[in-house]
């Protein structure tokens, strides 16, 4: 029987209570407790899930967008790619198929798939590897060790990209790693001056203690107490661009590596391949003991995102931006951001 490294979620889920004598509704609501573990923009959890007998649909949740940061709703999309992706390998790890439509009917462009519960699977051994780290798996901001990713592992990780009809482009020379660099402290300059998307940002930060099940906890934003509490106010009202860029680019420079995440066409449909390649290629990471925090600075800033295709000489269309590395071996192990209980994000029916 498949056992979690750790629980998934606060309702002290187990695999072990998976309903496989239950009807479909049962088990897809069951697996919906790893679904909703995948990685978000701010941890917006911008998902909504209704469940229609043996299917379940997935929905883009509009009131959980940033409309300055995310005026495209890309990153919005990609999140919900990513937690579809969970949702896919928790059903093929317990042991059951599953028929993906994507974005299924075109008068709902809210409704970005649609998943049917299918016959008895046996699942392959990568089905099991990557679920067994969905619980283990979080966004580390921490400095890495300097310590560099195997060639192999590499390897590895476009695999699961391509899988998914993404793509990776590893910045390995040092004038790559420079250009991202470059437009990472570039984008967050911008950003620090626009006050509509320091809005976004801070309400999305969590103070300490907060009850809330979404948005970054001040701990996993290296804050202490008593500043988690005045950091989202400091933050609307205007921040030292230059300060930021500054933290930015230092945390870019400590990784051992940076990683464009690409796909060859945009729009939803390809934001969703990039969410759920987002997903197996975490896992596959973190199933190393690689982690991987976030920089969307040079996405999300449009000058910023034509200077990096150009400056990378890529064709194909940059998604994400994200660094990988080793925990030192010293720190503390990363935060988990809360999540939103399953009750929480099934669709009223």
């Amino acid at each position: 029987m498949l056992k979690p490294i750790v629980e998934p979620n606060a309702s002290t889920v187990n695999a072990a209570d998976f309903p496989h004598s239950g009807e479909p509704e049962e088990k897809l609501r069951f697996v919906l407790n790893y679904a909703v573990l995948a990685p978000s923009s701010h941890n917006t959890q911008p998902w909504l899930w209704e469940i229609n007998g043996s299917e379940i649909e997935l929905w883009a949740d509009r009131s959980r967008e940033m409309p300055a940061l995310d005026a495209s709703g890309r990153e919005l999309i990609m999140s919900c790619g990513a937690a579809l992706q969970h949702l896919r390998l928790t059903i093929y790890a317990f042991g059951y198929a599953n028929i993906v439509s994507i974005l299924p009917d075109p008068a709902r462009p809210n409704l970005l798939a649609r998943v049917h519960l299918s016959r008895p699977h046996q699942p392959l051994p990568d089905d099991e590897l990557l679920f067994r780290y969905i619980a283990e798996r979080h966004t580390n901001r921490q400095q890495f060790q300097a310590r560099e990713l195997a060639a192999e592992l590499l390897q590895t990780l476009q695999q699961e990209a391509v899988q998914e009809e993404a793509s990776l482009h590893f910045a390995q020379s040092q004038t790559d790693r420079d250009a991202i660099i470059n437009l990472i402290e570039f984008g967050a300059l911008v950003q620090s001056n626009d006050p509509a998307v320091r809005r976004d940002k801070a309400d999305w930060i969590a103070p300490a203690h907060s009850r809330r099940h979404d948005g970054i906890p001040a701990r996993a934003l290296g804050l202490s107490d008593l500043i988690s509490h005045v950091a989202p106010f400091a933050l609307r009202v205007g921040e030292s661009g230059e300060a930021q860029a500054d933290k930015e680019g230092k945390l870019a420079r400590s990784a051992p590596l940076l990683v464009v995440l690409c796909t060859d066409n945009e729009g939803p449909e390809a934001w969703l391949a990039a969410g759920q390649a987002l997903s197996r290629v975490l896992l596959r990471a973190r199933a190393e003991g690689v982690s991987a925090s976030f920089f969307s600075q040079p996405i999300q800033v449009d000058e910023a995102w034509v200077q990096l295709r150009h400056a990378l000489g890529i064709r194909n269309f940059p998604q994400l931006i994200f660094r990988l590395g080793y925990s030192e071996p010293t720190a503390e192990p990363a935060p988990a951001t809360p999540r939103r209980p399953v009750n929480e994000v099934i669709a009223d029916t």
